[in-house]
């Protein structure tokens, strides 16, 4: 995109308070990883944190957050997405707490949605040795022994989140020029009803 997600605006309102507005009814504490200092304040109440390890990627975010977390059981989200579906995180939360999983996440057809996934603070360490060894893959996170991991598919996902929006990220400006569209048709939407 050539510039941080975080300073990113979406009809008006910086691109990552949406994932956090959705779900807010889920959460007692929001932290957000930033890097840079990028995501200077934020209209929702929520922690900012900086990345503790600069430049590891997702599982360096993953890290960040889980080590600022006093909760055991954490839904994390990527900042750019916009359309997260509270009913499927909870009902992922739900699905690790049954299952005493240390990880849920989506596999929606062989792509792997690390990024909307839950992650119990038995990940830390497993997290830490593998950025520690240069490692940066959350796949090899998935595959640790150490950890009860679980997957939801398609077919539990779409019990949620029948269009799958949850994973509509803002990778390109095409994206938020979509994103923006699909923000207003909900709108317009969501005045319809109201009429």
């Amino acid at each position: 995109m050539g510039r941080s997600k975080c300073r990113m605006e979406l009809s008006g309102r910086p691109l990552f308070e949406y994932p956090l507005l959705a779900l807010r009814g889920l959460y007692s504490r929001c932290i957000v990883v930033e890097s840079e200092g990028s995501a200077n304040s934020c209209g929702v109440p929520c922690t900012l944190v900086q990345d503790r390890i600069a430049g590891a990627g997702p599982l360096g975010g993953i890290y960040s957050g889980l080590t600022a977390s006093d909760s055991w059981l954490n839904l994390i989200i990527a900042a750019d997405m916009p359309f997260a579906s509270p009913q499927l995180a909870g009902a992922m939360e739900a699905y690790a707490l049954a299952n005493k999983l240390d990880i849920v996440y989506p596999n929606i057809d062989g792509l792997l949605e690390p990024l909307f996934a839950v992650y119990s603070q038995r990940v830390v360490s497993i997290a830490r040795a593998l950025l520690d060894t240069g490692r940066r893959s959350v796949r090899e996170l998935f595959a640790s022994t150490r950890l009860s991991v679980g997957v939801v598919d398609r077919r539990f996902v779409m019990r949620y989140d029948k269009k799958l929006m949850s994973f509509f990220n803002v990778n390109t400006p095409d994206d938020l020029i979509m994103a923006t569209l699909m923000m207003h048709a909900i709108e317009k939407s969501l005045q319809e009803e109201r009429v």
